[in-house]
C-alpha cells in the first residue's frame, strides 16, 4: 500500500509542476501579446495589407454575417477599429474587445471620431476569459485573432457566450503553403512568437461544439503579385492580382484539395 501510496504522490507532484509550467507558459504569451500589439498600435505601417490584398476575402467575410440590424455582435480581437465601425454602420450593437491597452485607446479614439460612441462599447479583454455571460451574442465575428490564441480554449468562450442559433465568423491566415511559411520564418518581427496560422484540421477542430462548419480559401495564384503591389498600386499589377485572385476561385472550386494551399480561409460555424 505505500508504494502505491508514493505512486500517487509522484503523480501528484508532476501533475502539479505541468500545471506550473502551462500557467507560466500561458502568461507568458500573453505578456508577449499585449507588448506586440501595444507597439503595433503605436507604430502602423504600410505595407501590402493596406493595399486592398484582402478586399475579396473580407467581403465574402462580410456577406456572411447577413443582416446585422439590431443584433448584439462581439468584435473579438478589435486591432484598431476598423471592423467593429462595420458592424455598427450596418446596424449592429458591437462590442469590441482587444488584449492589447493600445489598440483599445485607439479603437476607442476611431469610434468618437466616427460618431459612434452609442452603439459600440471597447473593453480591454483576453479572448480566452470573456467576461460576458452565458448567450450574450447574436455573432462573434474576428479577423486574425484565433491564430494568437489557445483554440481550445478560445472555441469555449466563443461557444459559450453565442446564443442558440447564432454564428461564428473568422478570418484566419492558413499553414499549408511552403512558401508562406517561409515568408513567415523570414519576416519574424511581422508577428509574436507564439502565433501560429491555422490548419484546415484546426477548423474542424474548432467546429466540434457547433451544428455546422463552412469555410472558404484565398490567395494562391495570387501570391505571385504580392510583393510588387506597394510600387504598382492602381496600374497593372492591381490589375493582375484581381486576375489572379478570380483564377483562384475557379482553381480552388475545381480542384478543392489545393484550396488548403491558399494564404488566408473565411470561415463559418452555427451553435
Amino acid at each position: 500500500m505505500r508504494g502505491f501510496h508514493d505512486a500517487e504522490n509522484l503523480l501528484g507532484l508532476i501533475v502539479s509542476l505541468l500545471e506550473e509550467v502551462n500557467s507560466m507558459d500561458f502568461d507568458e504569451r500573453y505578456r508577449q501579446e499585449k507588448e506586440f500589439h501595444d507597439k503595433k498600435s503605436e507604430n502602423a505601417r504600410a505595407d501590402f495589407y493596406t493595399y486592398g490584398v484582402l478586399d475579396r476575402a473580407n467581403r465574402y467575410a462580410y456577406d456572411l454575417l447577413g443582416d446585422l440590424q439590431d443584433l448584439v455582435v462581439l468584435d473579438l480581437g478589435c486591432g484598431i477599429g476598423h471592423h467593429c465601425l462595420m458592424l455598427a454602420e450596418r446596424g449592429a450593437m458591437v462590442y469590441a474587445v482587444d488584449l492589447s491597452a493600445g489598440m483599445v485607446k485607439k479603437t476607442k479614439k476611431r469610434i468618437k471620431e466616427n460618431g459612434l460612441d452609442d452603439r459600440i462599447k471597447v473593453l480591454q479583454m483576453n479572448a480566452e476569459e470573456l467576461q460576458f455571460n452565458d448567450e450574450t451574442f447574436d455573432i462573434v465575428f474576428g479577423h486574425s485573432i484565433l491564430h494568437h490564441t489557445h483554440l481550445e480554449i478560445t472555441r469555449g468562450e466563443v461557444h459559450r457566450v453565442l446564443r442558440q442559433g447564432g454564428k461564428g465568423v473568422f478570418f484566419e491566415p492558413l499553414g499549408h503553403n511552403a512558401l508562406m511559411n517561409l515568408f513567415r520564418k523570414l519576416t519574424p518581427s511581422r508577428r509574436t512568437p507564439s502565433e501560429k496560422p491555422l490548419k484546415i484540421e484546426d477548423l474542424v477542430f474548432f467546429a466540434e461544439p457547433f451544428s455546422a462548419l463552412k469555410h472558404r480559401e484565398f490567395y494562391l495564384l495570387a501570391l505571385i503579385s504580392f510583393p510588387l503591389l506597394p510600387f504598382n498600386r492602381e496600374g497593372g499589377v492591381r490589375w493582375v492580382f484581381n486576375r489572379l485572385s478570380r483564377l483562384d476561385d475557379g482553381l480552388f472550386s475545381h480542384w478543392p484539395i489545393l484550396s488548403r494551399y491558399g494564404w488566408v480561409t473565411v470561415f463559418e460555424v452555427i451553435k
